[in-house]
């Protein structure tokens, strides 16, 4: 038994300060590791559940260390983690051993991903000595469409074993890899002969023997994991089916083969689906700790990977449930960073999966008291929903015209609610107030059971050691260059028409109520018209699948005002022209000709694809125009001597030498870099710097001297005050001291893949999602990343933008909103299409808002634009998200409904002061004061005054004598 585990030489194993954190961030981490290392030695299990980019993989793994390292029977700790974090996590583990990781010893650690569950059964049969200490494994991992080819081919063995087949015995060897449909070089007749022929244990000696020529193809661990083994052997099999299509095959070909591997494959994969759950739950094996990210994929117990862990009993209910890893894990570990988007009984079942481990490692705890523990934090969650819901419903009774101050003059709400809500004599208001506190009271009451098994940060609000705000936020026309004032964008005379007709038609979806749905037609129209025109053919624009909406049929009033839109609008060549499109365009322009790099979201695909094209055209434009003004040549001129400055990088007797010796001087202090990772920088930077947009920017190409040129081109600062110069130092002391030598190789492999040049027919990278762009020239510092480009090129613009060269401008959708680092040189995020969930949002700006952002580097805030259009559909989600965005962490599993009937009204209310959200939210943070006990349940709130209230609630009094339900006594 590894727990408790003994920290109190933690301090001097681990140490999180360096400089990609502020200290202030390192010692929370530090207590956080320190908190629920304590708190794991007597409970299930704890979930970690700090906002995004506050550093929880950092924690997880400094947890995941210590009892790795505790354990005295070398058994792994395993970390789940989703199929797209898969080679993110060991990249930070190489990082954390190299910067947090004090003691030598404790550096020996190993870890190593694992993609399906045989690997990991192979991992588990392997001696001690051999086996890392952590594993990272994918969820989806234990899915039955993981099993390889070698185990197929063992229950073929396993199926022909004892029958009589003749002349086909000899023949099924060539069939083998088409049954196994396997491509891979393990694919030779002679080979599967030698196999079916002898003892699967002695067929990782053979296949080695079969390639001892080619080393690449020689396997370490054993094909067949002992838990496929002993399934084999066991009678817990049916390959009759599976029998009888192997005697069906021919032994020589025929014209029905086909059909008959066709068929043999099927019963193959009916034969694993049967065998699978008896190999699960025979391969017993035990693990001090199961770590698991993005829990909030637990929150539906019947799903595959909830189930993997708890094998339910009939007191509960009929749910298929495996169990396959009931009792292998001492411990319990998740990571989500919106524990209160789930329903407060999601997030019971979140917790409820704690019932898994091995309780006889709990000498103090039962499952019988976790289960009634359990019981009694749903029930107060439920009087806290309950109250919190009750307040919900009064607020939605306030009208703008309640919110007057004593002079009788209108206010704004955060002025109404600090200083004259309860003055208000009207009973309604007065039990908006009394629901208020009472919702203040559960919500507390709440907190102190819930923070055994919840450990949440929040963001501090402004920089770390300044006294500036971490984010600004810009919403509606605020996008636009050159309006002022509040409201959104407006819709120009050219467009008005359009707008009007998709209101109309709106209107009518609204009328309909709720079995119309949503009206996909208004919000592609707030998008882009190209987005627009998507929804019209095939009425799935978006990119994020989740956001989908149902299948509705719109009525034929509907549909004749569409008709109409569609007919209205602008010709193709003003769709640039959009009324958000265009202030979109004329911002990201501004920001780049400021050397400012921008991220840009988006929902709908044809929108990030208009949004390329549009500022490819529009930057290329302004590219020229500049670059006319700046040198006095005329279009044609600038475009030679641009392009001619930029070949003097080419050769040695021009500008080449020059950056050379500078960056040889720049390199000199960094002893870590090999004269092949120096030759590998030198030649990245000099392939982005001689691009015209570089140029074109940065240098004056009528200088004389080389030299002077590059000192004034280096000396070049951007919005933020940072200089080419220092971006370039900054990135290579990142690459020197901050990277891990496999993670800057995958920095210079990604800058060296990039194009510098315009991209178009002659386009290298075809997984890029530019299919529709063939002919139309796309500037190459501009870069799409959606759901159609594969992971691998997203990671590449993911890694280069994380540097001071291309892509400048990144569009992207929901692939990048999770699991992604945007933030070392990027502080600028516009959500070009909103969401109705407000954690979409925040998901999307944690990419750039994470620890050791650029931001906190030139303490300026990271600037956060909202764009909507007034008086339209986007207007409306706006003012919905903003709502919503209050209620998130008051209303546990808030009704996130985005039919017309509802949206329309939720678009009226009242927004809840920030205050006052404040003042509901929990407060589930580790204390700095090393002797709090954070799990300790904190005094029952049985009052109001010991509650810090808003100066306008103080004057009233709590036990009223009618409560909002009307008469029940409220304390």
């Amino acid at each position: 038994m590894t727990w408790p585990v003994d920290t109190r030489d933690l301090g001097e194993r681990l140490d999180l300060r360096n400089d990609r954190v502020s200290n202030e961030d390192a010692l929370r981490q530090q207590r956080t590791i320190a908190e629920l290392l304590r708190r794991l030695g007597n409970q299930p299990g704890i979930v970690l559940a700090d906002e995004v980019g506050m550093g929880k993989t950092f924690v997880a793994l400094g947890v995941a260390m210590t009892a790795a390292l505790a354990d005295r029977g070398k058994r792994p700790v395993v970390i789940m983690v989703p199929a797209s974090l898969h080679e993110k996590w060991p990249r930070d583990f190489k990082v954390f051993v190299d910067r947090a990781i004090k003691c030598a010893v404790d550096k020996t650690l190993r870890a190593a991903p694992v993609a399906s569950a045989l690997d990991f059964f192979r991992l588990i049969d392997s001696e001690s000595s051999n086996r890392p200490q952590i594993i990272f494994l994918k969820h989806g991992a234990f899915h039955v469409q993981n099993i390889d080819q070698w185990v197929r081919l063992a229950l073929i063995k396993r199926a022909i074993s004892g029958i009589h087949l003749g002349e086909k015995r000899n023949a099924l060897p060539r069939f083998a890899a088409d049954l196994l449909r396997t491509k891979s070089s393990y694919n030779d007749p002679e080979l599967f002969a030698k196999l079916l022929r002898i003892s699967n244990r002695e067929w990782r000696h053979v296949i080695n023997e079969h390639y001892r020529t080619r080393p690449e193809l020689q396997l370490s661990d054993a094909p067949i994991p002992e838990a496929i083994q002993k399934v084999l052997e066991s009678s817990d099999i049916d390959v009759a089916e599976l029998r009888n299509c192997l005697r069906e095959l021919p032994a020589r070909e025929s014209a029905s083969i086909n059909d008959r591997l066709e068929r043999a494959r099927r019963a193959i994969n009916d034969a694993l689906r049967t065998m699978w759950p008896s190999t699960l739950a025979k391969a017993r094996f035990r693990s001090p700790l199961l770590i698991l990210d993005e829990a909030h994929h637990l929150k539906n117990p019947a799903t595959r990977l909830a189930s993997l862990f708890v094998t339910d009993d009939a007191r509960e209910d009929a749910r298929t449930i495996t169990g396959a890893l009931d009792g292998s894990f001492e411990r319990m570990m998740f990571l989500t960073a919106t524990p209160f988007q789930l329903g407060h009984h999601e997030l019971l079942n979140v917790i409820g999966r704690f019932r898994g481990v091995a309780w006889k490692t709990l000498p103090h705890h039962t499952r019988e008291q976790f289960e009634a523990e359990l019981e009694a934090l749903g029930k107060i969650l439920d009087r806290a929903q309950h109250r919190a819901a009750e307040l919900d419903k009064r607020w939605s009774s306030l009208r703008q015209d309640d919110l007057v101050g004593s002079d009788g003059q209108e206010v704004s709400i955060d002025e109404w609610w600090q200083g004259g809500a309860a003055a208000n004599l009207q009973e309604r208001i007065q039990m908006v107030m009394r629901s208020f506190q009472q919702a203040q009271v559960a919500m507390k009451e709440a907190e102190a059971p819930l923070r055994k098994w919840v450990v949440r940060h929040l963001r501090d609000p402004m920089l770390p050691g300044t006294n500036v705000p971490r984010r600004s936020r810009h919403s509606g026309r605020a996008l636009s260059l050159s309006l002022g004032g509040d409201g959104g964008l407006p819709v120009g005379d050219e467009a008005l028409l359009p707008f009007l007709l998709a209101a109309r038609a709106q209107a009518v979806v609204v009328r309909e109520g709720i079995k119309a749905g949503r009206a996909t037609f208004a919000e592609g129209l707030a998008s882009s018209y190209e987005a627009f025109l998507e929804t019209r053919r095939n009425g799935s624009p978006h990119e994020d699948e989740a956001q989908e909406l149902r299948a509705t049929a719109p009525g034929q009033l509907v549909n004749s005002y569409v008709e109409k839109l569609t007919r209205a609008l602008p010709d193709v060549a003003a769709y640039a022209q959009h009324p958000k499109i265009a202030p979109l365009i004329a911002r990201v322009l501004d920001l780049w000709r400021h050397r400012e790099k921008v991220v840009v979201f988006c929902h709908y695909r044809e929108t990030g694809r208009a949004i390329v094209r549009h500022l490819s055209a529009a930057l290329e434009r302004q590219l020229w125009s500049d670059a006319t003004l700046r040198f006095g040549l005329e279009h044609e001129a600038i475009r030679k001597a641009v392009a001619d400055f930029g070949s003097r990088f080419d050769t040695d007797g021009g500008m080449r030498q020059p950056l050379h010796n500078e960056l040889v001087r720049r390199l000199e202090p960094y002893a870590e870099l090999s004269s092949e990772d120096r030759n590998h920088i030198q030649e990245v930077v000099r392939r982005f710097v001689r691009t015209p947009l570089f140029v074109a920017r940065y240098f004056d190409i009528h200088a004389r001297s080389g030299e002077d040129a590059l000192q004034e081109a280096f000396g070049t600062r951007d919005l933020s005050g940072i200089s080419l110069g220092e971006k370039i130092d900054s990135f290579l002391k990142f690459i020197a001291q901050r990277c891990t030598p496999p993670e800057r190789q995958d920095y210079l492999d990604a800058l060296s893949r990039m194009q510098p040049g315009i991209r178009g027919e002659t386009l290298r990278e075809n997984d890029d999602d530019l299919s529709q762009m063939r002919g139309i020239s796309v500037m190459p510092n501009i870069r799409l990343a959606n759901g159609l480009v594969k992971q691998e090129t997203r990671q590449r613009l993911m890694l280069a933008f994380n540097t001071p060269f291309f892509p400048e401008v990144l569009v992207a959708s929901s692939v990048l909103a999770e699991g992604v680092d945007l933030h070392l040189n990027c502080r600028h995020v516009i959500h070009h299409d909103l969401s109705w969930n407000p954690s979409t949002l925040e998901q999307r700006t944690g990419r750039v808002d994470r620890i050791g952002a650029i931001a906190e580097t030139v303490r300026k805030p990271i600037e956060v634009f909202l764009p909507y259009v007034g008086g339209t559909q986007d207007e409306k989600q706006f003012r919905v998200v903003m709502d919503r965005e209050r209620w998130f962490q008051v209303l546990m599993g808030a009704d996130y409904r985005t039919d017309e009937s509802f949206t329309e009204k939720a678009a009226e209310r009242i927004p809840l002061p920030a205050t006052a959200a404040k003042a509901l939210a929990f407060d589930l943070s580790v204390k700095s004061d090393p002797d709090a006990k954070d799990c300790n349940p904190l005094p029952t709130v049985t009052s109001v005054s010991t509650i810090e209230l808003p100066r306008a609630l103080r004057d009233v009094t709590l036990n009223s004598s009618k409560d909002v339900e009307g008469g029940v006594q409220a304390s």
